[in-house]
């Protein structure tokens, strides 16, 4: 699913809202044992970056399908786009946050409310147990979301609807707000945003 942009997030308790890291938007695919980690276009990114095949490698599951995060981190220790682009496999923290299972060993889950997968999808990255795979889970406080990633330069907040079933494309189910912060320290990129 890919989220529309939105200026403001939505209230109510039909929404959950997650921190949206700066990274590359991927996919890991589980299949017998092997683990690919695919861009949002289908590209193979494995190879690209493998220092994180062991940690796909490692999810217990005979085939799953996570969508997810992949992002590296600045010497400031906090998500940094600059650093995945120009360090890429050398970067010094490189981990994928997961926000959503599409399949797991032999079930597709698609159908199934948001609330529902994510709860499979944190017993599946708990039981990895390995650091460079985390769960994204939600934030109850939305200001207060927003107000530390004003200060931490936070890409922003992804909004979703709690009952949605996974559906490929772009959905208003999913609403992606950008930071103010972000937006000044990435002018030409929420340009390009906004054209989209």
């Amino acid at each position: 699913m890919l989220p529309t942009l939105a200026k403001e997030p939505p209230g109510g308790p039909e929404w959950l809202h997650e921190a949206k890291l700066d990274g590359f938007r991927a996919q890991v695919h589980v299949e017998n044992g092997a683990a690919t980690l695919y861009s949002r276009s289908g590209a193979d990114l494995t190879k690209r970056f493998r220092a994180i095949r062991s940690t796909i490698e490692g999810i217990p599951a005979k085939s799953a399908i996570i969508d997810c995060e992949l992002v590296a981190c600045g010497a400031d220790g906090l998500p940094c786009f600059k650093t995945l682009m120009e360090l890429g496999n050398r970067a010094p923290a490189l981990c994928l946050w997961a926000f959503d299972l599409l399949y797991l060993d032999g079930v597709r889950i698609t159908p199934m409310p948001l609330t529902q997968r994510k709860d499979i999808l944190n017993d599946l990255v708990n039981q990895a147990d390995d650091e460079r795979l985390q769960f994204s889970g939600e934030f109850v406080d939305l200001e207060r979301l927003l107000a530390a990633g004003d200060t931490t330069k936070l890409e922003g907040v992804v909004s979703k609807r709690r009952d949605s079933a996974y559906r490929s494309g772009k959905t208003r189910d999913w609403l992606k707000i950008k930071t103010a912060s972000w937006r000044v320290a990435n002018r030409d990129r929420w340009e390009m945003f906004q054209k989209r």
